[in-house]
């Protein structure tokens, strides 16, 4: 017997398969789809990722930057520092090259200094008394004192102290006028002195007047006069009357005023009455050897030590550059019992002598 065969309508497997593709189609579609969503969501997971990154790293070169800059001021600091360490030590290698030759030139004064200050410590301590006045063999002598050499420089003390003897006098007379202290007894012996000492010039020699209180002075200009030239004489005479004792002593610019004018003298005559009152703070061995404590030399008043210590530092520049024989002619002054030695160690070491005139001379 014949089997019945199944036909397969062709419309039927056309259907199918466009239901296949159409499947593939949605399934494709589906598939795409899903793959741009993961797409998407990795690219902006990736922004974020780099975002951070990119902050990170620019809080990094921000810190970075910052740092340098600390470095870089940090350097600065310490090349100014560098440069400040070599500048001091440059100034101190020169100071202490400065210092070396200041040694070198006190101790080259030093034997000097030696020499007078052993002078006066045996004067004082064999109680050396002042020189006996004597009457004059000659008219050349005062006193002891001969006047004699080509050029004679007479020194005069023009301060306050001149006009009288005791301190209290010294102070009440200070508060007059100018004629007063003129006229004071103590400055017109002093005057009369100056004109003894210029009666005795002897004719071949020249002769000039210098003053010294706060500063010193020429009192009939920078030039040596002719004792046998009355007219510049007197003039020269009335100049130093015509003076006002006033201020302080300061005997090293007096010294120091020879040598600056470059007046070579070949013997000096100081009329004075004591030991300088004002002056530059002498060295630490003359203050040591003279007892000069820092307190003495401060303040309104000048303690005895130390009045002996600015004696001692100006005639300590004299004897370097100054040769001439040195005399003295003191006066009486309360209160100031060392100059007769002080004068008296410095005039020695020079050939020269010291004297204190008696009362009522001359």
């Amino acid at each position: 017997m014949r089997k019945n065969r199944q036909v397969t309508s062709a419309f039927g497997l056309a259907f199918l398969d466009v239901m296949a593709c159409g499947l593939g189609a949605v399934t494709l579609i589906f598939m795409l789809v899903k793959y741009q969503t993961n797409v998407s969501e990795a690219e902006q997971v990736d922004h974020e990722n780099l975002d951070r990154d990119l902050a990170q790293l620019e809080a990094l070169q921000g810190a970075s930057e910052r740092e340098l800059e600390d470095l870089i001021a940090e350097h600065l600091a310490l090349t100014r520092q560098l440069d400040e360490r070599e500048t001091e030590m440059a100034a101190r290698l020169a100071d202490h090259g400065g210092r070396e030759k200041e040694l070198l030139r006190l101790k080259a004064e030093e034997s000097v200094l030696e020499k007078t200050v052993a002078a006066l410590e045996k004067a004082v301590s064999e109680e050396v008394a002042p020189p006996t006045p004597v009457q004059e063999p000659a008219q050349h002598h005062l006193l002891g004192i001969r006047v004699e050499g080509p050029r004679i420089l007479i020194l005069v003390d023009s301060s306050a102290s001149m006009t009288e003897t005791r301190i209290v006098d010294i102070l009440k007379i200070q508060v007059s006028d100018d004629g007063a202290k003129r006229s004071a007894p103590k400055w017109r012996r002093a005057l009369e002195t100056v004109d003894w000492l210029v009666e005795r010039v002897p004719q071949d020699s020249r002769f000039m007047i210098v003053h010294y209180d706060r500063k010193p002075g020429f009192v009939h200009g920078n030039q040596w006069i002719d004792p046998a030239d009355e007219d510049r004489r007197n003039e020269a005479l009335g100049k130093l009357s015509d003076l006002v004792p006033d201020g302080a002593t300061n005997f090293r610019d007096a010294l120091q005023f020879i040598t600056r004018h470059d007046l070579d003298p070949s013997s000096i005559y100081v009329v004075t009455d004591g030991l300088p009152t004002l002056g530059p703070v002498p060295d630490r061995s003359i203050r040591s050897a003279t007892n000069c404590s820092a307190s003495g030399l401060g303040g309104k008043t000048i303690s005895g030590p130390c009045r002996k210590a600015l004696f001692f530092g100006a005639i300590k520049s004299y004897h370097t550059t100054i040769g001439a024989t040195v005399n003295a002619v003191l006066l009486p002054l309360e209160g100031d019992p060392e100059a007769i030695y002080a004068y008296w160690a410095w005039a020695s070491s020079t050939g020269g002598t010291v004297t204190s005139p008696v009362s009522g001379w001359p």
